[in-house]
């Protein structure tokens, strides 16, 4: 895993330099940008089974391939049995300040990206109506990669908890603002 992590961030900083040298006119793309998404969750492991992500993540493009931002998502995971009585149900937030790196400055920009920041979860059983809904907030990560055509996002992201408390989502989604100049 380290690897694939010094592998990106070298290409990042070798792709950065090479687009200095040939490019000084100044950016393709406008610099600030909405995400918003919806998608798919799988947790890595526990006792909920799916779920779903909602996230808005505006952004700065630092570059024309570089961009960082404030990932706010949510997500809900749940396993319930046939009879809807019996089953947990998982809620995470999280506040996640993100880097993406783009291969291209085409219409179709594949990326890949990274970040960290705090999550917020809180589990509770059905069919123990008494019981109060613990929380925890803990530091995690992310890895994430897809692309973007015009304004259409598709993502495949890993949230990495402790605890095996990480889920894989599949977010797809609309980019606000960004465009070409």
């Amino acid at each position: 895993m380290k690897k694939i992590i010094v592998f990106i961030f070298s290409a990042i900083i070798l792709q950065s330099a090479m687009a200095q040298s040939e490019k000084s006119s100044g950016q393709t793309f406008k610099k600030f940008k909405v995400d918003i998404s919806l998608g798919f969750a799988k947790p890595q492991s526990g006792d909920t089974k799916a779920g779903v992500i909602f996230a808005i993540e505006p952004k700065y493009a630092v570059l024309d391939q570089l961009s960082v931002g404030l990932r706010l998502e949510g997500a809900g995971l749940a396993s319930i049995d046939a009879n809807g009585e019996k089953g947990k149900v998982r809620v995470l937030g999280s506040y996640v300040g993100t880097g993406d790196y783009y291969f291209t400055n085409n219409r179709f920009r594949p990326f890949a990206g990274a970040g960290g920041g705090i999550f917020t979860m809180a589990s509770v059983d059905i069919e123990d109506s008494n019981e109060t809904i613990p929380t925890s907030s803990t530091f995690g990560f992310l890895v994430r990669t897809g692309f973007e055509y015009g304004h259409l996002r598709l993502g495949l992201e890993y949230n990495i908890l402790k605890e095996k408390a990480g889920y894989f989502g599949v977010k797809l989604g609309a980019c606000i603002g960004g465009g070409r100049n």
